[in-house]
């Protein structure tokens, strides 16, 4: 009887080791984010000011999960769009510790702090959290394609705006890139709530 009870035992050890493993080699990790981009690749200098006339700088960004988009706020069709979807995701996380939204302007020659502070309001937009930013235009322009790593062109021949994607950036902590993201697509807007926290519960 003894020796039916030790075979039992070990029988369920083994059984929940295979668990275990199965667990943390398939489910667990199947809710890591990649690092993508170029070994070593962060989001580099910059110095924005945002929607109060504060100074932004690469540094804020340290120990925070940001939302990273590109806009402007005469946009007629498509930022209206994706930040109405952007909104829905800020109300989720406004109140996160450690979670920040950043839309730079493409069109910073208009959209001067006062202008991005009255098209935030629309949005009930936190600054502490939402944060509108302008800056040197080449700059952003620089940043959307070799920091950020959203595909953008820079067209002259659209009143001479920088043709933004709606595409989105997800950052970490370490401002690294963590996913992109359609913010037109449901889908991908869904998945974006999914993955924020999988980044605020990294170290």
């Amino acid at each position: 009887m003894k020796r039916y009870f030790w075979i039992a035992g070990l029988g369920i050890f083994i059984l929940l080791l295979f668990a275990g493993f199965y667990y943390f080699t398939y489910v667990h990790q199947s809710d890591k984010l990649p690092v993508l981009g170029n070994p070593g690749h962060v989001v580099g200098d910059f110095s924005f000011t945002d929607q109060t006339g504060q100074p932004f700088t690469q540094q804020d960004m340290n120990g925070k999960v940001s939302v990273v988009e590109f806009f402007y706020t005469t946009c007629p069709d498509l930022c209206p769009r994706m930040n109405a979807n952007l909104q829905k995701v800020y109300e989720k996380f406004k109140h996160t510790p450690g979670f920040e939204i950043l839309s730079h302007t493409v069109n910073p020659a208009h959209d001067t702090p006062p202008v991005l502070a009255k098209y935030a309001e629309q949005y009930d937009a936190d600054p502490r959290v939402w944060k509108f930013l302008t800056g040197p235009a080449q700059k952003i322009y620089s940043m959307a394609e070799n920091d950020y790593l959203i595909g953008s062109v820079d067209s002259a021949h659209v009143s001479g705006l920088f043709v933004h994607s709606q595409w989105w950036a997800l950052v970490d902590k370490h401002r690294r890139i963590r996913g992109f993201y359609d913010g037109t697509n449901p889908q991908d807007i869904s998945k974006l709530e999914h993955d924020i926290p999988i980044l605020l519960k990294e170290k």
